[in-house]
Formats: structure tokens, C-alpha cells, sequence
């Protein structure tokens, strides 16, 4: 079946030169996306049994004229699918996302929709006991979903094309935000909210995100301030460890990135002068990375690991880069002791930003997009983050 595909996707773009006529290219075109797209979407073995020339097949099927209704159907429930973020990472990269391009051309009004599922969170009618549990993970399961569909739709389309939707996505991030620890759906939510967030910065150009920055800072103190709260406080109960893992790497997104506005606020998160090189003795830290990384008993910033992995601004390697990612502060996904994510990403990590950022900035370098991009999409395409139903 798979040589077949193979021979379909090599021969697909010349279909309109072997059939010339109209009618015989879409009687082609269906009985390709009869037979061969649709019973793989809808296999039980999805998304296992997608290759790539099955993605390029149906991509060079999407490029010829007048077919999307042979393939906007197929594409549309494989995306909706509850599996779809079980897709290899790569095959995401490479050739789901100008797939997903594609289908939103044709539909401009998919990113619309799936903000009109995500509900606010609601406290009203919850009791206790396993069926109001079942309730809130199969709603925040839900919200996960979409938001993740959100983001990797950010991904995929050209930069700044939903400018017009920030007013509405914002006004979702907002109503989700409020969410505690016992609504439906819960705080569980916060750290996909992270990833679009992440998205939204990375595919925007910052003069569409001034209405942003408010809500990033204020989540952001809250949630870098959790990692030093008692485990009985509000925050302990709000910020879980994967959302305070993705409120890090959004910060050091942030960092890397260095969008205009929100350079203007980064004294509070990161000492930005020479004294987070050199730190003049018995000073307090004034930044929050640092205050925390203080009350983590973590302040060697001139760490082994530091400066072995980290600090690289040679003439072959201008790029600014995130912090947290291979070869540097590694990550290893979804942490379920507090103490584990502190001792291999926290502790180092709050302990070496201020520095790594500061020198990332006197290095002149561009930032590494694509990296961040990439990084992005791996923590997208975790399902072992997202809620599993009772």
C-alpha cells in the first residue's frame, strides 16, 4: 500500500497534464481521496499509519484546482481528531502545518470556530465525588485540545494573518486565566495557555500585541512567584509543574525573542546591566528571576554546566537561543515530583537567565525562530500533558 501512495504523490501534481480535461481530474482526485486519504484518516490506527507521502499526497491533491471538497472533509476530521496530537513531530514540521495552511485558505473562518468552544471556566453546579472529577478533566481535556488546535494553527499560517482574531483570542486567554483549581474547566488549562501565548509572539509582529503585554506580565510574576510558595498556597494549587515549566520556557521565549514592548518590562523579571555579570557584594537582587533564584539557594551563575553548554557568541553562532533546550537546560517533558523539575530545569534555569540573557543581547545576534518554533511544536505534540479521561 505504501508504494502505491509513494507512485500516487509523484504523480498527483501531473494529473492535470496526463487528464487534461477538468471532469477527469476530479474523478481522480476523488477516487484518490476515496480510497486512500479518508479510510487512513478514519483508520483506527491514526495517526500511526500516516506517512509523509500520504501528507504529500494529500497536499498535491489540496493544489489542484477545484477540489476542496474532495479533501477539506478528510483534513478537517483528522485535525479535529483526539489523536491528532499523537502525530510525529516531524512530519508536523515538514508537512502537516502547510497542509493546515492550505485548508485555512480555503476556510478563513476555522480559527473562529474553535475559539467559540472554548467555554469560560464556571464554578456553578460542581459537587464532589468521581462524577464531578470525570466533569473537569473531560472539560479541561477539551479546552487542552483547543487550545493546542489554536496554536499549531497559529504556527501554520503566514505571519500576522490573525492579527484581526488577537481581540478575540485575547478575550478567551482572559476568561481561561480565571480559572482555580476546583472550576470547569481548572487552572490545568494555564500552561497550554502558555503555548498559544508562545505562539501568538512568535508569528505576530509586536505592534498587534500591545493588548498582550498586561495580561503576560501580571501571569507571568504570579507564576514564576508560585516556585517559592508554600505547597498549601493558593499558588501551589493554580500552577501545577507543567505550567510552571511552560510559564519558564514562555519567559525565555520572551527573552530570546525581545519584542519591542516587552523589552520595556524585562528589569522585572531579569537583571538586564553588567551586574548580572558582575554582581557587586552583599547587593539584593531587584529582579523577580532573581530574587527567586536567591530563595532557591541557586545564585552560582557562573555554573560548569553554564558555561560549558551555554554561552557561545563566537562568530559562528550569532543566533540568540532559548535557554531551555537540548544541549543546554535540558527538558525531558512532564515532571510529576516538584522536586524533580526543580533540581533539573528550575534551579539552573533561574539561576543562569539573567546572565545567559544579558550576554545573549551583547552578542548582536539575531534570534533563532526557527528553534524556538520547533521547540514549540514538540511541547505541543506531548500528548503525555494533556488531562487523560476517567
Amino acid at each position: 500500500m505504501r508504494d502505491v501512495v509513494d507512485i500516487l504523490a509523484s504523480t498527483a501534481p501531473k494529473l492535470p497534464k496526463v487528464l487534461v480535461e477538468q471532469d477527469r481530474i476530479l474523478l481522480a482526485a476523488n477516487t484518490i481521496s476515496t480510497n486512500v486519504i479518508g479510510p487512513t484518516f478514519r483508520s483506527k490506527q491514526y495517526p500511526e499509519n500516516v506517512s509523509k507521502s500520504t501528507l504529500i499526497l494529500l497536499y498535491q491533491l489540496s493544489r489542484l484546482p477545484n477540489t476542496q471538497k474532495l479533501w477539506k472533509k478528510d483534513l478537517g476530521d483528522a485535525f479535529n481528531d483526539v489523536r491528532f496530537f499523537s502525530n510525529n513531530v516531524s512530519l508536523v514540521e515538514d508537512d502537516w502545518l502547510r497542509l493546515i495552511k492550505q485548508w485555512l485558505i480555503s476556510d478563513k473562518e476555522k480559527l473562529p470556530e474553535l475559539l467559540t468552544r472554548l467555554v469560560p471556566p464556571t464554578t456553578a453546579g460542581i459537587v464532589f465525588g468521581v462524577g464531578a472529577t470525570s466533569a473537569r478533566l473531560e472539560a479541561d481535556r477539551k479546552a487542552q485540545l483547543n487550545l493546542r488546535r489554536i496554536a499549531t494553527i497559529v504556527l501554520a499560517m503566514d505571519d500576522d494573518s490573525c492579527a484581526s482574531d488577537l481581540p478575540a483570542i485575547l478575550e478567551k486567554i482572559v476568561e481561561l486565566l480565571a480559572a482555580t483549581s476546583t472550576s470547569s474547566p481548572s487552572s490545568t488549562t494555564r500552561a497550554d495557555i502558555y503555548l498559544l501565548i508562545r505562539a501568538l509572539v512568535l508569528k505576530t509582529s509586536p505592534i498587534h500585541l500591545a493588548g498582550l503585554w498586561p495580561v503576560v506580565n501580571t501571569e507571568l510574576q504570579a507564576a514564576v512567584s508560585s516556585v517559592i510558595a508554600p505547597d498549601n498556597s493558593m499558588h501551589a494549587d493554580t500552577y501545577n509543574n507543567f505550567s510552571t515549566l511552560q510559564a519558564c520556557k514562555l519567559l525565555d521565549c520572551l527573552i530570546c525573542i525581545a519584542p519591542d514592548e516587552f523589552q520595556l518590562h524585562e528589569w522585572l523579571f531579569v537583571t538586564d546591566t553588567i551586574d548580572a555579570v558582575y554582581r557587586p557584594p552583599n547587593s539584593e537582587p531587584t529582579s523577580l528571576v532573581d530574587d527567586v533564584s536567591l530563595e532557591l539557594g541557586s545564585m552560582a551563575l557562573k555554573s560548569t554546566h553554564f558555561e560549558g553548554n551555554n554561552v557561545n557568541h563566537s562568530a559562528q553562532n550569532q543566533q540568540r537561543r532559548l535557554l531551555i533546550r537540548p544541549g543546554s537546560i535540558e527538558d525531558e517533558g512532564v515532571y510529576g515530583r516538584k522536586d524533580e523539575l526543580m533540581g533539573k530545569v528550575l534551579r539552573p534555569f533561574f539561576g543562569q537567565l539573567s546572565i545567559f540573557a544579558f550576554e545573549s543581547v551583547y552578542s548582536m545576534g539575531k534570534p533563532d525562530v526557527g528553534e524556538c518554533k520547533s521547540l514549540l511544536l514538540h511541547d505541543i505534540f506531548d500528548e503525555r500533558s494533556i488531562v487523560k479521561a476517567l
